[in-house]
């Protein structure tokens, strides 16, 4: 009982260093995966959709924890002001400075739009027909490899 409480009272103090913790490790479990199953044969450009997930959810996390490092509140982080919304996040972040930092060419902005279309709308966690453009995943990991090297030391995360 004692260890459930603790973990409950954990939850309630969400930082910046650990939404930029979970980023990291959601970042490492993407590659891995990718790494794994990523190398079969039709994954040759597009990623398998669980690592798109894990991508996408990294990335968020890596643009929420620099919101909440620039004071926006945890409860606008959660709301449906963001949500899921990989652009609005950026757009947000890019307001409060983010572009000091970090600097994404054409084809990395592309390949996020292209992945929001799909992560924001939850069609990574469900069959959704239809068809559907995909990013190109070496895009979105330089992506997310820019975010955790900018972020981190902003942060204090080691």
């Amino acid at each position: 009982m004692l260890l459930c409480k603790r973990m409950l009272d954990d939850l309630k103090k969400t930082t910046s260093v650990g939404l930029l913790h979970y980023a990291n490790e959601f970042f490492d479990c993407a590659i891995a995966a990718d790494d794994e199953i990523g190398h079969r044969p039709g994954f040759e450009l597009i990623a398998p959709i669980p690592v798109m997930y894990l991508i996408g959810h990294s990335i968020e996390l890596c643009l929420k924890s620099y919101l909440m490092f620039r004071g926006v509140p945890l409860s606008d982080l959660k709301s449906n002001k963001y949500g899921h919304n990989l652009m609005k996040c950026l757009k947000k972040a890019e307001d409060l400075g983010l572009t000091e930092h970090i600097k994404l060419d054409d084809h990395e902005r592309s390949a996020l739009v292209v992945l929001n279309k799909l992560y924001s709308t939850k069609q990574l966690n469900y069959l959704v027909t239809g068809a559907k453009e995909f990013p190109v995943f070496g895009h979105l990991q330089m992506v997310n490899t820019k975010l955790l090297d900018a972020i981190s030391p902003l942060v204090g995360y080691k």
